[in-house]
């Protein structure tokens, strides 16, 4: 299976970068099974390469076992931080097991209301061995945030994704994350497929991890080269 990854990792790397942006609206810094520490901060830099950087700030807190709560917002800035727009997505996470939730995200864009969504999300994670886990997850996007494309509204989207993870002792992991989506009315200019290799350290409650976004599909949706760095603790 290792050799399986990397082989796939270096197939993929050779391609465009790129990263839906439904993928921004949920309280957490991307698909997440594991719990909220009950008080959690974080702060990311995500930049595709040139003078436009998103740096997310979230907060998340663990109400009991069943419910965790979360708010993160977007920072989005442009030409060397001369402009800005901001977005505050507010969520909801209820576990029905312990690997396994239903989640409820509201997206707000602060800078202009039409570009606001809400996003559900069913997820789970199996544990295959003691070392190798596999993430799998759900979502279904409503109103002009999740669904509109380059100024065409679809009814809906949908996105699924898969996450492979080689879990490295307590401190390391790597995860592979295979992410599709497509809007309902809008399918053929609006479907992708996103390759997102992730590498995170753990020191005690703090997680480090670096994302890359690798777009494998249609080169008009799949433009962007994108990296990201996510520190998140738990206080």
């Amino acid at each position: 299976m290792k050799h399986i990854l990397c082989l796939l990792f270096v197939f993929l790397a050779t391609n465009a970068f790129a990263l839906d942006h439904m993928w921004d609206m949920r309280y957490t810094f991307g698909p997440e099974s594991r719990p909220s520490p009950k008080i959690g901060l974080g702060i990311g830099i995500r930049s595709p390469f040139n003078s436009n950087v998103l740096f997310p700030i979230n907060f998340t807190t663990r109400l009991n076992k069943q419910f965790d709560v979360g708010a993160k917002l977007d920072i989005n800035t442009y030409n060397q931080l001369n402009e800005t727009r901001t977005a505050l997505d507010l969520g909801v996470r209820y576990r029905y097991k312990p690997s396994s939730f239903l989640a409820f995200d509201g997206y707000l864009d602060l800078s202009d209301i039409s570009a606001s969504a809400i996003v559900f999300t069913i997820g789970t994670q199996q544990f295959i061995a003691k070392c190798f886990a596999n993430y799998y997850e759900l979502r279904a996007g409503f109103l002009d945030g999740a669904t509109m494309y380059n100024g065409e509204e679809g009814y809906v989207k949908f996105s699924g994704a898969m996450i492979p993870t080689l879990v490295f002792g307590q401190m390391f992991r790597i995860f592979l994350e295979i992410n599709t989506s497509a809007s309902i009315g809008n399918l053929r200019d609006d479907f992708m497929l996103d390759i997102i290799p992730k590498f995170e350290l753990t020191f005690g409650g703090t997680h480090i991890r670096i994302d890359f976004g690798v777009g494998v599909m249609q080169e008009k949706n799949n433009d962007v080269k994108t990296i990201a760095l996510y520190v998140m603790t738990a206080l």
